[in-house]
């Protein structure tokens, strides 16, 4: 049985390909490098549209602080 969700008119957006897209992109993740240091991340990058969190994972507690920082 398939089941779809009502269209809705989406009132504002960023096109694609837009001057505006890159910047404000930056302006959403502008402080995620200071939200991952207090969660002591072992590394991160950013790069354009791209951000990179990793860590070294010997047990699973690490596994779960790496997934609490992604989740957070």
């Amino acid at each position: 049985m398939s089941v779809f969700s009502q269209w809705y008119t989406v009132s504002s957006r960023i096109p694609q390909g837009s001057i505006l897209g890159p910047i404000l992109f930056l302006i959403f993740i502008n402080d995620l490098p200071e939200i991952c240091a207090t969660e002591q991340v072992t590394v991160m990058y950013l790069y354009a549209d791209d951000a990179k969190v990793y860590s070294t994972v010997s047990c699973d507690s690490d596994h779960l602080h790496l997934q609490k920082v992604i989740d957070h």
